[in-house]
């Protein structure tokens, strides 16, 4: 998304940092033209008592970060994502425009936010073409910058989780029919729909403690992801998604799986520790670094 801060590079390959509030994560992936890209470093630090700051400097310190491209997730509040029609302007003229549009949909002033823009991937015959906007609030993009400046990390770029969320999402086989992710975070539950590295749909379901306290919580839960199947399905004009992945495989999670088998017609799964498709691992990657996974897989490449 938002990447001014550039500074030399090292290795090929990027370095993930989640900031979280027990801990920091960290997900180092490695790629060469030669071999497939690796996971190289996964860790999730509690900061124990001590300052994130200072935790974050002794991470960068004891990884060697400082001259490794890093890149971090912003968190819930600190951003927003609106799908929007893209208004028929040309392409140097389109976050103008865009700014004017979403800046009653916001509960901060639009002059203190940041824009990113990326194609919602199909284009409906009749009907005016789609695009994402990433609005960040221009205090928190700033406040993550110095953290990650102050503490040595060589920041690349500042990214959002939905994003994150799709290039987990294109690690499983299921992707290529498409499939609707859902990770269970501190933040809440992140629900993406992606078909083939396309990221179609999102929602954010917050507070994922009480999501999963009891059969409410489950059934909220399954409410919204319907909603998102039967939005996808409805607009898009696309063949009906048929996987549901639910991440991380945990006890909890576990009983969610149960419970979306019972009520819904898709095939659902639990997310599989330690297979991430032609990704190669050499460490296991935490349940709390699975976001950070995501953000690490980003490739320049990829149009956003």
């Amino acid at each position: 998304m938002w990447g001014r801060w550039r500074r030399g590079r090292r290795d090929a390959g990027l370095a993930g940092i989640g900031v979280h509030a027990s801990g920091l994560s960290l997900v180092r992936v490695v790629r060469n033209a030669q071999a497939p890209a690796r996971i190289a470093i996964a860790e999730f630090r509690p900061y124990d008592g001590a300052e994130p700051d200072r935790v974050l400097a002794r991470l960068v310190q004891d990884h060697d970060l400082k001259r490794q491209p890093c890149t971090t997730l912003l968190g819930e509040g600190e951003y927003r994502l609106l799908q929007t029609e893209a208004p028929d302007v040309k392409s140097e003229e389109l976050r103008a425009a865009l700014r004017w549009r979403i800046k009653d949909l916001i509960d901060f002033h639009v002059n203190d936010a940041t824009l990113d823009v990326f194609d919602v991937p199909v284009r409906m015959p009749g009907r005016a073409a789609l695009v994402y906007v990433v609005v960040g609030r221009n205090e928190a993009i700033r406040a993550r910058a110095d953290l990650m400046h102050n503490a040595g990390a060589a920041l690349d770029i500042i990214d959002i989780p939905e994003l994150a969320q799709r290039n987990l999402a294109y690690l499983l086989p299921e992707d290529r029919e498409g499939v609707a992710l859902l990770t269970l975070t501190e933040d809440g539950v992140y629900i993406t729909i992606t078909r083939d590295g396309a990221l179609y749909l999102s929602r954010t379901v917050a507070d994922a403690s009480s999501t999963l306290a009891d059969s409410r919580g489950f059934e909220h839960l399954l409410l919204e992801l319907q909603r998102s199947l039967d939005y996808f399905e409805s607009s898009f004009r696309q063949n009906p998604i048929m996987h549901v992945v639910v991440a991380p495989a945990t006890q909890r999670t576990e009983a969610l799986v149960a419970f979306l088998r019972n009520h819904l017609t898709q095939r659902v799964a639990s997310w599989e520790a330690g297979r991430y498709g032609d990704v190669e691992a050499d460490v296991p990657v935490p349940d709390a670094c699975l976001l950070t996974l995501g953000a690490a897989l980003r490739q320049d490449k990829v149009a956003l």
